[in-house]
C-alpha cells in the first residue's frame, strides 16, 4: 500500500546519489481493470523532467528513491492524450461515490503495487486521515492514540475503491478531466440514487450531470431531487435541453416544478416545449398545490362506455399506458356534451376476467369514489385511507374526469420536507 502524499515532495537521486530533484506529479495511463501509474514529473534546478515509472522503482518508507539509470540513458515519458494527473486532477477533486450515492472530496491517493511490480491506482481517502497523512501527522497522531488509549483512536481511513468512482468533469483549471467515459456508471443507478446525488452538487457540476444523462434518465432522476434543486438545476440548463428534460417527466412533476419558476423561466421553458407536452402541462398549472387539482396528472387511462371487455383490450395495447396511470381503467361517456363524464371503473383484474364480447358497462362499477379539483391534501388522504384505493379520479362540478391523483404522490405531500434526508442511509464504505 501506497499513498499519493507518501511520494510528493521525495527526493529523486541518479544512479551515482547525485540528487535530480523532488517528485511532483504522478502521472496514470486508463486502463481495466484500473488505472496503472506510468511517470512521474520530477522537478529539477533547470525545470521537470517525466520519469518512466519502470526507471524509478518506489518505497513508501523510503526518504528517497533511486533512478535505475542515468536521465540521459532513456527516453523521458511522452504524456499520451488520455493519460491524466493525480494532482492536478483528482487531489482535492470532488467525486462522486457511487456505492454509497455521495459527493466527496479527495483528500488523498492509494496506491498499489500489482504482481509484476507495477502501480495501480487503487482508490481515494475522502476522510480526515488522509489530511492528516497531508499535513504529515497521521503518524503523530496514531502514537498519541497508543499513548492515551482508545479516546485518542486516530480516525478510520474513509476508502473508496476507484472502481466506485465517477468523477465530475472538470477541475479547478476548468478544463475536462479524462478519467472515465463521462458518468456511464452514474447513468446506471436508479434514478433514486442520481437524485441523492444531484441534491449534494454544486449547480455547475449538476448542470454538467444533467446534460451527460440522456433526457429520459435526467428526467427521472431530477424527479427524486429536492423541490429547489429541480427548480434550480432546469433554470442553469439552456432552454432546450431543459424542455427535453420536462417533456420526459409526467405532466404533474413538469407542472409542479414550473409552478416554483419564476414567470419568465417558466415561459421560456414552456416555449421551447413541444406542443402536446405544453398542453398537458398547462391545463395542471393552474391548480393550487394544495388541491386536488394540484397533485392529479393528466395522464390516465379512460375508455367509451360502448367498448366490450375485447375492444378496451385492444385499447390499452394501443394507448400503451404507462404502469403508474394504469391501476385503474376509467368509463367516460361522452354522448351528451361530447365531455368525458366519469361513468364508471373498471379493475384489470375484471377487465381479463370478462369474456371478449362482454359489454364493459355490464361489470364496471358505477359507484366511483371522487374528489373535487378543489379538494384539500387532507380530504384526498382520507378517501385514500378510508377506500383503500392506489388512484383517486379528480372531477369538476359536472363530473367530468379532469385527472387522477396516485397514492405515492399523495403520500409524498403528507411526509415532511426533510423525509428524504432523513430516510437516507447510505451504506458504510470500507475502511483501507
Amino acid at each position: 500500500m501506497l499513498y499519493l502524499t507518501e511520494i510528493l515532495g521525495k527526493q529523486v537521486l541518479h544512479p551515482d546519489g547525485e540528487r535530480l530533484g523532488r517528485i511532483t506529479e504522478v502521472v496514470v495511463r486508463p486502463t481495466e481493470p484500473l488505472p496503472l501509474v506510468a511517470a512521474y514529473q520530477v522537478k529539477t534546478g533547470d525545470g521537470a523532467v517525466f520519469v518512466p515509472t519502470e526507471c524509478l522503482p518506489l518505497r513508501g518508507d523510503a526518504k528517497e528513491f533511486t533512478l535505475t539509470q542515468a536521465v540521459t540513458e532513456f527516453p523521458p515519458y511522452q504524456i499520451r492524450s488520455d493519460d491524466f494527473s493525480l494532482v492536478r486532477d483528482v487531489l482535492d477533486k470532488q467525486i462522486v461515490d457511487i456505492h454509497d450515492f455521495r459527493v466527496v472530496r479527495v483528500n488523498d491517493i492509494r496506491l498499489e503495487t500489482l504482481p509484476g511490480g507495477r502501480l495501480a491506482l487503487f482508490g481515494v481517502d475522502a476522510g480526515v486521515r488522509g489530511l492528516l497523512r497531508r499535513l504529515g501527522i497521521d503518524g503523530a497522531v496514531e502514537s498519541m492514540s497508543r499513548v492515551f488509549g482508545r479516546r485518542a483512536a486516530p480516525p478510520e481511513p474513509s476508502f473508496i475503491a476507484w472502481n466506485d468512482v465517477e468523477s465530475l468533469p472538470r477541475h479547478n483549471a476548468g478544463e475536462p478531466l479524462k478519467l472515465k467515459v463521462p458518468y456511464e456508471k452514474l447513468a446506471q443507478l436508479h434514478p433514486a440514487d442520481i437524485g441523492a446525488i444531484l441534491n449534494q452538487m454544486d449547480p455547475s457540476d449538476r448542470r454538467d450531470v444533467l446534460q451527460q444523462l440522456d433526457a429520459e434518465t435526467a428526467a427521472e432522476a431530477l424527479a427524486e431531487a429536492d423541490d429547489e434543486v429541480q427548480v434550480q438545476a432546469l433554470q442553469h440548463l439552456d432552454a432546450e435541453t431543459a424542455a427535453d428534460i420536462l417533456e420526459e417527466m409526467p405532466a404533474d412533476d413538469a407542472a409542479d416544478v414550473l409552478k416554483d419558476m419564476d414567470a419568465a423561466h417558466r415561459e421560456e421553458l414552456l416555449d421551447h416545449m413541444e406542443q402536446e407536452e405544453r398542453e398537458e402541462v398547462e391545463e395542471l398549472l393552474p391548480y393550487g398545490d394544495s388541491t386536488a387539482g394540484g397533485l392529479m396528472t393528466n395522464e390516465y387511462v379512460a375508455v367509451p362506455v360502448n367498448l366490450t371487455a375485447q375492444q378496451t383490450i385492444d385499447r390499452l395495447r394501443e394507448l400503451e399506458p404507462e404502469a403508474e396511470t394504469i391501476y385503474y381503467i376509467y368509463v367516460v361517456d361522452d354522448i351528451v356534451d361530447d365531455e368525458d363524464h366519469l361513468v364508471g371503473v373498471i379493475s384489470l383484474r375484471d377487465l381479463i376476467v370478462a369474456k371478449p364480447n362482454t359489454p364493459i358497462s355490464e361489470f364496471m362499477i358505477t359507484s366511483v369514489f371522487t374528489a373535487p379539483v378543489d379538494a384539500s391534501i387532507g380530504e384526498v388522504a382520507h378517501l385514500f385511507e378510508r377506500y383503500k384505493l392506489l388512484a383517486l379520479p379528480v372531477v369538476d362540478d359536472e363530473n367530468r374526469l379532469q385527472g387522477i391523483i396516485t397514492i405515492d404522490d399523495t403520500l409524498e405531500q403528507l411526509l415532511p420536507p426533510d423525509w428524504r434526508k432523513r430516510s437516507y442511509a447510505p451504506r458504510s464504505a470500507s475502511a483501507a
